[in-house]
């Protein structure tokens, strides 16, 4: 994917495989750009997906996050995800805490009839949360384009220390930070 925002461009590439018993793995790269103050991400998974009778499904995995910077970062999570129908819910466990995903896709007869998807999106962890809604369509077999729309709240505390003659200060910092995003897509799609 070639997605632009009010940053400027960056690049994602996402690989998936599935087999018929339901194992699966996928890698994605994203913030794959020229500018200074990012660093390419990644996460790699390998998981097994249960299928069931009416549309619900269970997925339990291990997932590997990783950024290419100076000073790499690391996170390891466990995740369990069930989807029922048009809308799935996943937990994520790591060290630093537990954190939710959902995906809502509505089914509504003109959007099925149209190119046109429309996809809700939430994330929660203990510093915050993030919403978002994407709208995308089909252009051809091999191409898709779109628009996500979303918005953000976190807050993170920070302790810092220092001596000053000979005594020992210490305090936190809270960094509180939100705002409305949006991105502009297109997407090549290479299936098999």
């Amino acid at each position: 994917f070639i997605n632009a925002n009010d940053t400027g461009l960056d690049l994602e590439v996402l690989a998936n495989l599935e087999t018929r018993y339901g194992i699966y793995g996928n890698i994605w790269f994203n913030q794959i750009d020229y500018y200074s103050n990012t660093d390419i991400q990644s996460n790699t998974s390998m998981g097994f997906n249960k299928k069931f009778q009416r549309g619900f499904s269970l997925d339990l995995g291990y997932s590997y996050n990783y950024s290419f910077s100076d000073d790499a970062e690391q996170l390891p999570e466990i995740y369990l995800g069930v989807d029922i129908k048009n809308i799935s819910v996943w937990t994520y466990i790591s060290n630093n805490g537990v954190s939710f995903e959902s995906w809502y896709k509505p089914n509504i007869d003109e959007l099925n009839k149209s190119s046109l998807d429309l996809l809700f999106y939430w994330h929660i962890e203990k510093n915050g949360y993030d919403i978002s809604t994407n709208i995308s369509t089909q252009l051809s077999k091999k191409l898709i384009a779109g628009v996500m729309l979303g918005y953000e709240k976190y807050s993170e505390t920070t302790n810092v220390t220092f001596k000053k003659n000979n005594q020992i200060k210490s305090f936190n910092v809270t960094d509180n930070y939100g705002g409305i995003s949006s991105i502009i897509y297109l997407g090549f799609l290479l299936n098999n």
